[in-house]
């Protein structure tokens, strides 16, 4: 965790994780200016509770890339990412699914780029397998844990879309939820424990090269922005 501080405002990190403002007394009239604090790359500061998301290149090589950061991408770039490796996706639902995508990241602060190549990756670009199937709604495998287990059904895209994001969230930060909780397997998750796409190899998934493979696809995307 970096700290920058300022004049008058104190920000700690409690043993929960969660972050807990301040106020000094002054001795003198002087502007406040708030401490800022970076955690997992996410500005957060007194005056402003919610995060400042970074803004990340993806084929920076040795930089890590956080969960909870700006997305880049807009709906038409998503999509010809995704069609260059599966070109016979319906359009429309397609279309709906970026939209979507990018509209429930931004709502709880995780970045629309990382979720939606994490659910190409995780569905082998909507064309799933042999346990997760289309009609779950289920885009991140939650609770397919092999061996014929299909995890768990979602009553439409939207909530299938916000219960990965919710997920994801999960593993990136402990600041608390924008929306009403639909991932029946959010409190499973130890809070903030992969604030980075690299440490979701060995804790999302046993795959070693997990983080490497998301890293190579945002690389992909990347080309389209």
């Amino acid at each position: 965790m970096h700290i920058l501080t300022g004049s008058l405002g104190i920000l700690s990190m409690k043993s929960s994780g969660k972050l807990k403002c301040s106020s000094l007394q002054a001795t003198k009239r002087l502007p406040l200016l708030c401490l800022l604090v970076i955690v997992g790359g996410a500005v957060v500061s007194c005056e402003n509770p919610q995060p400042i998301l970074p803004t990340i290149q993806y084929e920076e090589p040795y930089r890590p890339i956080p969960i909870a950061s700006r997305g880049r991408a807009q709906v038409h770039q998503l999509i010809r990412f995704f069609t260059e490796t599966n070109p016979r996706i319906g359009i429309n639902y397609l279309t709906m699914l970026a939209r979507t995508y990018i509209n429930e990241a931004e709502a709880e602060g995780i970045n629309s780029d990382i979720a939606f190549c994490q659910m190409a990756h995780e569905t082998n670009y909507l064309r799933f397998g042999d346990d997760v199937q289309p009609g779950q709604n289920n885009f991140c495998g939650l609770g397919a844990t092999g061996r014929d287990e299909p995890g768990l059904s979602f009553p439409s895209v939207e909530i299938g879309v916000r219960a990965h994001i919710q997920h994801l969230k999960a593993y990136a930060n402990a600041q608390p939820l924008r929306k009403k909780l639909v991932d029946p397997r959010f409190s499973r998750v130890r809070r903030a424990q992969a604030p980075y796409i690299e440490y979701l190899a060995g804790t999302w998934a046993t795959d070693p090269q997990y983080g490497v493979k998301l890293k190579r696809k945002l690389e992909a995307l990347e080309k389209h922005l």
